[in-house]
């Protein structure tokens, strides 16, 4: 038998209870697959597996799909920079990174001590996220034209 006192630290904690999973519905999913850059919002993220809505989609959370941030990436047509996370958190880690310097702490740049990295220019696959972006910076640009060069009718 344990004494109380362990008995006690054993216990969980009283406290309130742990919050409910938000999950968006299958059409809202199927949705944010279409368009990806609609699943990160300013205060949270869909994943695009389960449909989970979260502050940050983790490697411990893709780990649960059998997946990594890369193919995550890869997979649904994201820049491979892109943040998996709302636009909230990206903003306050941004600010912390710059008070703590942490640019000055990178000792090396890539793209100088490596020639090979130059050579090739900038290739990259364009993902799907970059193309949407495109397409709608054109069509924006597009509309703007017409507008502009609609001939002035005289009477």
């Amino acid at each position: 038998m344990t004494p109380p006192s362990l008995a006690l630290a054993l216990a969980p904690a009283p406290g309130p209870a742990a919050p409910r999973r938000r999950v968006a519905t299958r059409e809202q999913v199927l949705m944010f697959r279409l368009d990806p850059r609609r699943a990160v919002g300013e205060d949270d993220i869909c994943c695009l597996v389960c449909g989970q809505i979260l502050r940050q989609l983790t490697n411990t959370h893709l780990r649960a799909h059998g997946i990594t941030a890369d193919e995550y990436k890869r997979g649904f047509g994201y820049n491979r920079r892109r943040p998996l996370m709302c636009g909230t958190l990206w903003r306050l880690y941004a600010v912390r990174a710059v008070r703590v310097g942490l640019a000055s702490r990178i000792r090396s740049r890539p793209i100088l001590t490596k020639p090979e990295l130059r050579r090739r220019g900038g290739t990259r696959a364009i993902s799907l996220e970059e193309r949407l972006t495109r397409r709608d910076a054109q069509s924006r640009g597009r509309g703007a034209l017409v507008v502009d060069l609609d001939p002035i009718v005289g009477d």
